[in-house]
């Protein structure tokens, strides 16, 4: 086969999607999540490369464009990867403090897949978006070759404020901490099961208010990284907690 040809119907083959967009209905998590009401198939975009070298560490961006009423807004969105061992991915939730949704984070993909984002406003409506990605090396099923097993500790929070920001004008913040993210799902270099250990939550507050707040799921990449928008920049809490309850705290 000539070459042309060839890098013509591989090309073919990356366009062509997965799954429609109906099929989300086979993911179990994300069927109970929009229960009986109609997604919105517009407003919601994703960002995810076509193919991914490296399935342990793949960027993911959300954001949402559509159409809200005047007392409404986004109160959260779901991140569901069709074919990893357990299909939640990460979870955003939303004060009406937020200014703009846009979110931005590393994941973990098994294999090639379809990644489904749900929006939910607090009016319960919703919008789901779906995207495909071509995964070279799985991100969740990785043997630890040398046999060791990085000790599961939150370390070095790390807080990246925008310089310079214009009161009232939405800017970015980025944060991220070191941890491994233990699936449970790897294997040391016996064949054991590596035990799952993993940051559950990140809360970002002011005061007693809680401005935004993350879940974590097996699908988020080690050292988890978070990017979002905010209009104030004073007195900020990032509260990281793990799953044996232990917190660390920064103030900005």
């Amino acid at each position: 086969m000539r070459a042309p040809l060839r890098l013509t119907l591989l090309i073919l083959l990356l366009l062509l999607p997965l799954h429609t967009m109906a099929d989300w209905q086979r993911i179990e998590a994300l069927k109970n999540k929009v229960g009986t009401e109609t997604p919105q198939t517009s407003g919601l975009q994703i960002g995810l490369p076509l193919v991914a070298d490296d399935g342990a560490s793949v960027p993911l961006k959300v954001t949402f464009n559509g159409t809200l009423a005047a007392d409404e807004y986004i109160s959260g969105l779901y991140v569901f990867a069709s074919q990893n061992p357990r299909a939640e991915v990460i979870e955003f939730a939303f004060s009406d403090a937020i200014p703009r949704i846009e979110v931005s984070t590393r994941i973990r993909l098994s294999e090639t897949q379809t990644v489904y984002v749900l929006a939910k406003s607090n009016q319960g409506n919703l919008w789901l978006a779906n995207q495909d990605v071509r995964v070279t090396v799985s991100g969740c099923l990785m043997t630890d070759e040398d046999g060791t097993v990085t000790e599961a500790q939150m370390s070095q929070p790390r807080i990246a404020l925008p310089r310079n920001p214009k009161a009232g004008e939405a800017a970015e913040l980025r944060t991220m901490i070191n941890h491994p993210m233990e699936t449970g799902f790897r294997e040391d270099s016996q064949g054991n099961l590596i035990p799952q250990q993993l940051i559950e939550s990140l809360q970002v507050s002011r005061g007693d208010e809680t401005l935004f707040s993350v879940t974590f799921n097996t699908g988020t990449s080690a050292n988890p990284f978070v990017a979002f928008f905010l209009d104030q920049f004073d007195d900020l809490t990032f509260t990281w907690t793990d799953q044996q309850g232990q917190q660390l705290s920064e103030t900005r």
